[in-house]
Order: C-alpha cells, then sequence, then structure tokens
C-alpha cells in the first residue's frame, strides 16, 4: 500500500514540477563536479595486478525493503574485494525516505565490513528535497577529477497526455591507483522508454565525451564505461543490436562477454548469451529477478579500453537463474575483474 502511494505521488509531482525543471536543464552540458568525499586508498591494487568493477542499477522505487538490499550489496562487495561500485537509480527525498542511498550504501560497507570508499554522484532529475534520481560511482581508489555530462533528453514519461523529457547522465571519475597511476571510470544509465533513434544519440554524445576527455589525455589512462545501457543485441529481432555496435566499434571491449567466451572451449558466442528472452540464463541481467518481468535481455555491461585482460567475469544478483544469489534489484548485477597492464 505504501508502494503505490508513493508512487502515485511521485508520478503527480513529477507531472505537476518535473517538466518545468527539466526544460531548465541545459542539454548536453559539461559539467565539472566538486571533489568526491573520502580518503580512501586502494593501496592493494597495483599490487594484486588488477582492478574489480561492479556495475548494479539499484532500482529507485522500492523503498520499504531498500535497505535490506543495500546490505546485500555490500556483503557481496566485501566478500569479492570490489574495488569500484558504478551505482544506477541512487536516490534522495523524502519521498524515499533517504538522503543518498549511494550514502547508505557506504554506510553500511562501513559498519558491516570497516570498508572505506569514496563516493561520487550525479543527479539526474528530480525535486530537490522530495524525489531525484541520480548515477553515482563508489571507489576504494581516490578521485582525482570528476565531471557529469548531459545526455540528450528523451520523452520517457507521459502524465495526463503531456510527454515530459527526461535528462539522464554519464558520470566521469578519474582515479588514482597508488603505484600505478589513473584510470578513467564512466558510469551511465540511458533512457529505457524511448525510440531507438533517441538513444542513438545519447549513445553519440557519450562516444563522443569519451573520445574528447581520450584525444585530451593522449589516450594514455585505462578506461571503463559501465551501467545500465537500456539496450539489447536480441530485442525485436536485434533492432538495438547496432547500439551495442556503435559502441564496441568505438574501439571498447565488453569485459563480461570476452571472458565468457575465452573460457568456453567454443560453447558460448555473442550470439548465445541470453539469447532467449522467454528462457534466462546465466548471461541476463533483467528479467532474471524476483522484482521485474518475465522477459530475459542483457541490458548492463562494463566496457573497457587499455587494460591487459578480463581475468574473470559473472553476472550477480540473478535469483531467478541462480537461487543462491539474493534479489537485489530488478536488474543483476555485472562484476569483471580486469588485469592492470604491465606498462604505460
Amino acid at each position: 500500500m505504501e508502494r503505490r502511494f508513493v508512487m502515485k505521488t511521485c508520478r503527480y509531482l513529477i507531472g505537476l514540477l518535473v517538466f518545468p525543471i527539466v526544460l531548465l536543464m541545459a542539454s548536453c552540458q559539461t559539467t565539472p563536479l566538486p571533489p568526491g568525499m573520502g580518503d580512501a586508498q586502494c593501496g592493494d591494487v597495483a599490487e594484486k595486478g588488477y582492478i574489480n568493477i561492479l556495475t548494479i542499477n539499484l532500482l529507485f522505487s522500492e523503498v520499504d525493503d531498500r535497505n535490506k538490499r543495500l546490505k546485500a550489496v555490500a556483503d557481496f562487495a566485501a566478500e569479492n574485494d570490489v574495488d569500484v561500485l558504478l551505482l544506477q537509480e541512487v536516490v534522495n527525498g523524502v519521498l524515499v525516505k533517504t538522503d543518498n542511498s549511494a550514502q547508505d550504501l557506504r554506510d553500511f560497507l562501513s559498519s558491516r565490513h570497516s570498508l572505506g570508499y569514496n563516493i561520487q554522484t550525479a543527479f539526474e532529475i528530480g525535486l530537490p528535497g522530495l524525489l531525484s534520481v541520480a548515477n553515482a560511482i563508489l571507489s576504494r581508489c581516490e578521485f582525482r577529477y570528476s565531471l557529469v555530462q548531459r545526455l540528450p533528453k528523451t520523452p520517457e514519461i507521459e502524465f495526463k497526455g503531456h510527454i515530459i523529457e527526461v535528462s539522464r547522465n554519464v558520470l566521469l571519475s578519474r582515479l588514482e591507483i597508488p603505484g600505478f597511476g589513473k584510470i578513467n571510470v564512466y558510469n551511465t544509465h540511458l533512457c529505457a522508454g524511448c525510440e531507438e533513434f533517441e538513444r542513438a544519440e545519447q549513445i553519440d554524445v557519450l562516444l563522443k565525451f569519451t573520445n574528447d576527455m581520450e584525444e585530451n589525455t593522449g589516450g594514455q589512462y585505462p578506461t571503463i564505461l559501465g551501467g545500465d545501457f537500456n539496450f539489447d543485441r536480441f530485442r525485436n529481432g536485434g533492432e538495438q543490436r547496432f547500439q551495442y555496435e556503435e559502441i564496441v566499434d568505438s574501439g571498447f571491449g565488453d569485459a563480461y562477454a570476452e571472458y565468457i567466451i575465452a573460457v568456453s572451449g567454443g560453447q558460448e558466442t555473442l550470439d548465445t548469451l541470453c539469447e532467449d528472452e522467454d528462457n534466462a540464463d546465466t548471461h541476463c541481467t533483467t528479467g532474471v529477478s524476483e522484482l521485474n518481468g518475465p522477459k530475459s535481455r542483457r541490458k548492463d555491461y562494463v566496457f573497457t579500453k587499455g587494460f591487459a585482460d578480463v581475468r574473470l567475469s559473472k553476472v550477480v544478483f540473478n535469483t531467478l537463474v541462480n537461487p543462491d544469489e539474493p534479489t537485489v534489484s530488478d536488474h543483476a548485477g555485472v562484476f569483471v575483474r580486469l588485469g592492470l597492464p604491465m606498462s604505460r
């Protein structure tokens, strides 16, 4: 009952207030962010020779059990030495009963496991104090620099016959790995309820942003681009495949797929990873949770450039495929272990 009230209230407030706020937000704007909070240092990463990454959409709309779900994410991060968490659908406001759900996760990592993480948050859309949604990065490594790039607005919400455009972003944080150097980490959440050409326009802006940053630094930093991309190579006969290919053709590798295909002994290819929307497998990231519908997709990715290799990858929190995994969202998470290059 409370959830229905919250969602109804959210939709009402969105209809009344978000539209004029969104109109004031500049599309495709790049904005520097203040330094991330925290003083954690990942001094063991260079010694290990690899960095562990987890991307997970936290599902903004489930409020009552959110802390339970965040604790499960914190426990996984601690048990698997996750160095960087890419978080989508981070929330803030009285309607969702938190100042920042990424900070709540950070607090659980500290209180339950005595682990320190730095935090950077980039809000996308919302009503300050009531409900805001964001991308965020938690990192054991120091933030040296952060930027947020606004993506083209898309009409994703319909309210009483009015189509409301939603602003999304990509968050860049440059991290310092002691004894190794810097890496660039991008976290994004592309549009869901939009036309294919509109998501493609967001990808164009995203890739221009990553390419511009690479040119500005001479391509010297290994790069991670992760998040909820909301495209699936098989959906509607492959109509979204070009969006995936645009990212790969720009020089990024699909870290999860590269590892799975390499260790499968020829049993797996790109065309076998979550190929059947009605029959979920271990590669799907939606349709595998107790919190979402039956259609199985692979929408969540970690793309990379400049790393030595991918040493491990797996989909986690996919309860309907692996009952031993907890449900933490309507998405599963993607966990990858990336080998650091020996020389820069």
